[in-house]
């Protein structure tokens, strides 16, 4: 929210600066309304529209990675050290505790204006004319209007041609509704509160409805010379409502000066064209590059991505688009390997798993060719890998190959194949068969998700952003087990669980262990999340909800192996003198500066995932660190800055755009 309120104010600004330069002092009073009412709607609008920038920018060296033949989450891995504590409130959230705070206060405030004139309004004699409700009320201010009301005070009697001025005045802004505008910009003053623009475009819209108001008064012979006298007379009157249009509002020398100006000319309409050009430039500052893994590139005559990728076969008569093909093929290639991979005997025996990367070339007839593994957990496993991957040649199986400019042409892929051991029986598997008929799926169209992120429309983002939150969970109820660290064990532990039809988790057991008190400490944390407020979102296949089963990875690694033994039983909280981590969000360089006690020093960026991206050690550091981390390699999105002195930590948020 913050970031987008930042966006927006730096759209308001843009458009400010071209109104305060050269449109506010023009006489042109209804199109700078609608200019003002205009600028305010595209800075709320601008910030959220994923333009796309223009050209596509120069190409870089990448291969393309297939789906990986997993369950569930296993690609989440929650990394667990001993220097893993329990942050406490990060500067992050004090902004958004304050800015909330702020909303409340806004909106109490809004609300006494409202109840302020409804009091007024109900104590007072009401009478109906042509076109507005005469409110005379008992109470001294001068006279303002609301929508179709009149407030008039009793105790402010004015000759008759002074009356005239003011209800005429009055009456202007009643039929150009200018109380709407006084309302819209001020429940965004609610929201937007910690931004001056917002006042300012208040101030300023508040100003022209005066220009208008006192057009329409001079309009009917009125000598501007005496008009002038009334306003400076009332300008020592009364208190005002803040939701109300007064005759005497604000900057009465401005009006004065703006009712003895010549009027523009027609010539100078041409100033309103200039935000064109500034309506383009912020197109341009919020416009998202293409993703770095979606350019294309040539090494030789094998080609990374190309405009039409290779598909497995069996999809070609499939009706859709050309994305709905892609996921038929690559269920198809699930289920071929599925169906054929089989786990070797010396493997089971050895209580071998993890992940094997095979690398292959679809040539333009469709063929593999050049299946090497690039990835070894195994020799037997490579072996079972690339037997496989040669089955779909011996088998007469022609992948659809990749187009580049209505060619056939060679691709280059990467295949992830996950294989784990059945707790149960040790029997071999991967994970890359087709969907169960069972009642407890472990591959479905619309995978669980845990809770929090429901809002965002983009599938691919509001699972990033419920990793983000799984992993957050775990971090703030994780605990290093004391006898773990003093024994120096390290590991991954890897617990199943099954997300049922309601969101909440069963069956939770651990299928890897690594240690007695690990295994515990990770079955305790998941099944904590069946005490959360709101339960995971249920599985979908088929548009109906069903159970699922998830497999979670828990790496537990000791940051100095030589003092494990000194290691305290949790976390705490490591103590800045100061800090900053500006800017963030950011583009690329992240200007990190804090001061701590002098000892060693690790710093690191962990992504969404859990998994750190980025390291720095500082073995003596001397208390001071002022340096630019450079993040402009990654991927957007959110990551968690930790640093860390033996066995105190500190986290903050960091995004990147």
């Amino acid at each position: 929210m913050i970031t987008y309120i930042l966006g927006v104010t730096l759209c308001w600004a843009a458009f400010y600066g071209l109104y305060a330069w050269l449109l506010s002092r023009a006489t042109f009073f209804n199109l700078n309304r609608a200019y003002l009412l205009i600028a305010l709607i595209l800075g709320l609008v601008l910030p959220l529209t994923p333009w796309p920038a223009p050209g596509g920018g120069s190409a870089e060296m990448i291969t393309v990675t297939l789906q990986p033949i997993t369950v569930g989450i296993e690609a989440v891995e929650i990394v667990v050290t001993a220097t893993a504590n329990e942050p406490g409130l990060s500067l992050w959230d004090v902004l958004l505790i304050l800015y909330w705070a702020g909303v409340v206060v806004s909106t109490l405030r809004f609300g006494y204006g409202l109840w302020t004139l409804w009091g007024l309004y109900r104590r007072s004699d009401r009478q109906k004319y042509q076109g507005y409700t005469l409110v005379s009320t008992e109470v001294w201010h001068t006279p303002f209007s609301f929508f179709r009301l009149l407030f008039w005070s009793k105790q402010m009697p004015y000759p008759p041609e002074d009356e005239e001025k003011i209800i005429r005045h009055e009456q202007a802004h009643m039929r150009q509704w200018h109380s709407l505008d006084v309302l819209w910009i001020e429940l965004l003053s609610i929201i937007f509160w910690p931004s001056p623009m917002v006042f300012l475009y208040s101030r300023s819209l508040r100003v022209v409805h005066e220009y208008l108001a006192d057009h329409a008064v001079l309009k009917h012979h009125t000598r501007k010379k005496q008009y002038g006298h009334l306003l400076l007379r009332q300008s020592q009157s009364g208190p005002q409502i803040a939701l109300a249009n007064y005759f005497l509002n604000s900057q009465l020398k401005k009006r004065i000066v703006m009712m003895t100006k010549t009027k523009s000319k027609r010539q100078a309409l041409i100033r309103y064209l200039l935000v064109l050009p500034l309506l383009f430039g912020l197109v341009l500052a919020f416009a998202q590059q293409p993703e770095k893994n979606k350019k294309s590139e040539v090494a030789g005559e094998v080609f990374k991505v190309v405009e039409e990728m290779p598909r497995f076969p069996g999809c070609e008569d499939t009706e859709g688009s050309a994305q709905e093909k892609t996921q038929c093929a690559n269920q198809k290639l699930m289920e071929f390997i599925g169906a054929n991979l089989r786990y070797p005997e010396d493997a089971k025996k050895a209580g071998i798993e993890g992940t094997s990367v095979v690398r292959f070339i679809v040539n333009k007839e469709g063929r593999l060719e050049d299946i090497q593994v690039v990835r070894s957990i195994s020799p037997s496993i490579d072996e079972e890998v690339a037997r496989v991957m040669k089955l779909m040649n011996e088998q007469g199986l022609q992948w659809q190959p990749g187009h580049q400019r209505g060619k056939a042409v060679n691709v280059e892929f990467n295949l992830p194949v996950r294989f784990a051991l059945s707790a149960k029986d040790k029997a071999a598997q991967t994970e890359a068969g087709p969907i169960s008929s069972e009642e407890i799926f472990k591959v479905v169209e619309e995978m669980p998700r845990f809770p929090g992120c429901e809002d965002i429309a983009d599938k691919e983002e509001r699972q990033q952003c419920a990793n983000m939150k799984m992993m957050e969970f775990i971090f703030s109820q994780v605990r290093y087990p004391k006898d773990a660290r003093e024994a120096g064990i390290e590991g991954m532990a890897v617990a199943s669980f099954v997300v049922n039809k309601e969101g909440r988790l069963e069956d939770i057991k651990i299928v890897r262990p690594v240690y007695p008190s690990i295994d515990e400490e990770v079955l305790r944390v998941i099944s904590l999340m069946n005490d959360m407020a709101e339960p995971w979102i249920a599985g979908e296949h088929r548009d109906r909800l069903v159970n699922v089963q998830l497999n979670l990875p828990v790496q537990f690694k000791l940051d100095n192996k030589d003092q494990k033994a000194q290691l305290p039983e949790t976390g705490n909280s490591l103590e800045m003198k100061t800090f900053s981590a500006s800017p963030n969000p950011t583009t690329g360089a992240l200007n990190l500066r804090f001061e701590a006690e002098a000892q060693p020093t690790t710093i690191r960026i962990l992504d969404s995932n859990g998994r750190e991206v980025l390291q720095e050690s500082l073995p003596k550091f001397n208390g001071a660190y002022n340096q630019a981390l450079d993040l402009g390699k990654l991927p957007k999105g959110a990551y968690i800055l930790h640093i860390s002195q033996g066995d105190k930590a500190f986290t903050e948020k960091v995004i990147l755009r």
